[in-house]
């Protein structure tokens, strides 16, 4: 038994294509040579799918994340959209209280940048697009 990620981009005509863990990455990282020339200008929607696997087939989904890939004028994931999104998962990490704070504020900032990455990092498929992903997870 392991586990194995799987990424799916969905373009604006909610086309589901399958790309390579490794490729993810090098887009996601700003590598010079990889790009996707054909949605520069516009926003990706992805989803990282974790499967299990058994005798190296996957029987079942993990866990499923959805979000957002900024592609500039250039085919490559904007990265100071990938530093502000990180910066937000950062901020939703629960603030621990210094000493000598006083004990009947509440901090709440944590909160807010959950609603912040909910809103600007995140999305919610259609049924039939995460039923795709699904489908084609398994593949």
């Amino acid at each position: 038994m392991g586990l194995a990620l799987r990424y799916f981009l969905v373009d604006d005509d909610d086309r589901v294509f399958r790309i390579s863990a490794a490729r993810y990455y090098r887009l996601r990282e700003g590598d010079r040579k990889e790009a996707l020339p054909e949605y520069q200008d516009s926003m990706l929607r992805y989803a990282e799918v974790v499967v299990e696997l058994e005798n190296r087939k996957p029987v079942s989904i993990v866990r499923v994340v959805y979000g957002y890939l900024k592609i500039d004028s250039k085919g490559k994931v904007d990265q100071n959209f990938i530093k502000n999104e990180i910066r937000t998962v950062s901020e939703t990490l629960p603030t621990t209280p210094f000493s000598g704070e006083l004990k009947n504020v509440i901090s709440a900032s944590d909160k807010f940048a959950h609603r912040r990455f909910k809103h600007e990092f995140s999305w919610t498929p259609s049924s039939r697009i995460e039923q795709e992903i699904f489908n084609k997870s398994f593949e």
